[in-house]
């Protein structure tokens, strides 16, 4: 019922189908549920328990990782009912399925390869060969505007991505902190979006390119910045936000948006580079 006969002899696991009959279970605690048993099969590849590093690993094949915080209850779950279990840690089918019930659509459009990239591991598999082509590239020097800049090693060099369906990809140095110097702007732009509305912010500074250096401290024909990506424009948007807040608060509520904003993986600030003397 659940193997098929290829060419070769060679045997391949089938996930029973999912019943379209009249008489079907069409309520959606059914649905998810069958789709649960269809998610346990795929991955099972015939066995009737798999241990947990089985499901961690198919799934990091999609792009998901097991930080991923939609993920949160999930794996959850799973861990804690892996420690109060009896059978070495291992899950079966009925199990499986309570530990990824919350998760069940994401995972199955996961595994259904529905995300933006449903190949993932070649996509990845590019993105390294590019990686370590352009790691061959030692041309250039480090930023010195910022005495502590110039500090950072020539050497490290990391790349990390991720998609808008939350698969995520790191390569290289990626676990050691860097400043994001001017890339935090477009960040500082969502949150003031987000939080005040298109219509507000654009009161104060524009859209449109000023066709000058980033850091001209220059004005449009209205009066305001012509742009949040400019230094002028970067400085408006970051005074709108939390406007009624002292320094502390804003510098808390910012640091705190980035880190969801980031997955809630590590977000830090550098006071070094910040306060190249010392707090003024």
């Amino acid at each position: 019922m659940f193997w098929e006969e290829e060419q070769g002899a060679v045997l391949r696991f089938r996930p029973p189908p999912l019943s379209l009959s009249p008489n079907s279970d069409s309520s959606e605690s059914g649905m998810l549920s069958r789709l649960g048993d269809l998610l346990f099969y795929t991955i099972a590849e015939g066995q009737e328990r798999i241990p947990i590093h089985k499901f961690t690993t198919a799934l990091k094949a999609t792009g998901l990782q097991t930080s991923d915080p939609r993920l949160r209850d999930c794996m959850s779950q799973m861990r804690h009912r892996v420690r109060e279990s009896s059978n070495g840690g291992l899950l079966d089918r009925d199990l499986f399925r309570k530990c990824v019930s919350s998760n069940i659509v994401l995972l199955t459009q996961a595994f259904r390869k529905k995300f933006v990239i449903p190949d993932f591991e070649e996509f990845t598999s590019h993105v390294d060969r590019i990686f370590e082509d352009a790691k061959e590239l030692t041309g250039g020097k480090v930023a010195a505007y910022i005495p502590h800049l110039a500090k950072s090693n020539p050497d490290l060099w990391g790349v990390s991505l991720c998609t808008v369906d939350g698969q995520r990809h790191s390569v290289g140095h990626t676990k050691i902190p860097f400043c994001l110097q001017s890339c935090v702007k477009p960040l500082t732009y969502a949150i003031s979006i987000s939080t005040l509305g298109t219509d507000y912010v654009h009161k104060f500074v524009g859209k449109e390119p000023s066709g000058l250096r980033y850091n001209t401290l220059s004005l449009n024909e209205e009066g305001i910045p012509h742009n949040p990506m400019v230094n002028a424009g970067a400085i408006v948007v970051s005074s709108l936000i939390k406007m009624d807040c002292n320094k502390a608060e804003k510098f808390d509520f910012v640091l705190q948006y980035l880190n969801r904003m980031a997955g809630n993986e590590y977000m830090g600030f550098s006071n070094a580079t910040a306060f190249p003397k010392g707090w003024t």
